[in-house]
């Protein structure tokens, strides 16, 4: 026989549970997990220039009304690489997807 069981959720508890500063440091460490792992299998620059794949994340908390987020973020030419471009002549170039990549393997974490 299935057990019954009855859960109810607290408004204010969670509320509470969203703004502390506990989850705002787990937030930012999830979030820096993301940004090595993307790192780790981004597409290297020789050239070791400015605009490289792995220098152009950035790792935010912000908080929105009381509620803690936080964000992997992305410069220009590290979404031109996530989601592709074209080229002059019109040439597609497909994207490499590494922060998504990132994601969905620490979702399956």
């Amino acid at each position: 026989m299935a057990a019954r069981v009855r859960l109810v959720l607290d408004e204010a508890a969670m509320h509470r549970l969203i703004s502390s500063t506990e989850t705002a440091r787990l937030l930012a460490q999830k979030a820096t997990t993301i940004a090595a792992s993307a790192r780790g299998s981004a597409p290297k620059n020789r050239r070791g220039s400015w605009n490289m794949y792995a220098l152009s994340l950035s790792v935010t908390a912000y908080e929105v009304e009381g509620i803690v987020h936080s964000a992997v973020q992305a410069d220009r030419h590290a979404l031109l690489i996530e989601y592709g471009w074209r080229d002059k002549s019109g040439r597609r170039h497909p994207g490499s997807h590494t922060l998504k990549d990132a994601l969905m393997k620490e979702r399956e974490s």
